[in-house]
């Protein structure tokens, strides 16, 4: 399925993604976007979810909205 949209950027740099395109990408309120450029072009990704320490994306666990594998939290429980 295909979605086209045009919105115009607002005056804060803002721009809207719609209902259709969220749902179908499951984004969800809260959710963190990577925005990069390819050319000429604008990539919009949801980001997975990496540990902060290693970036990993085994084994997470979340502790105060950041994500930490397990391997990192041994080694914090260590310390």
């Amino acid at each position: 399925m295909i979605f086209t949209n045009f919105k115009e950027i607002d005056k804060l740099g803002r721009i809207v993604i719609s209902k259709d395109i969220r749902r179908h990408l499951g984004i969800q309120t809260g959710d963190t976007l990577q925005i990069n450029t390819e050319g000429d072009a604008i990539i919009i990704r949801k980001a997975e979810k990496k540990c902060v320490f290693c970036n990993s994306d085994c084994n997470l666990t979340e502790f105060e909205d950041k994500s930490v594998c397990a391997d990192c939290l041994e080694k914090l429980r260590s310390l």
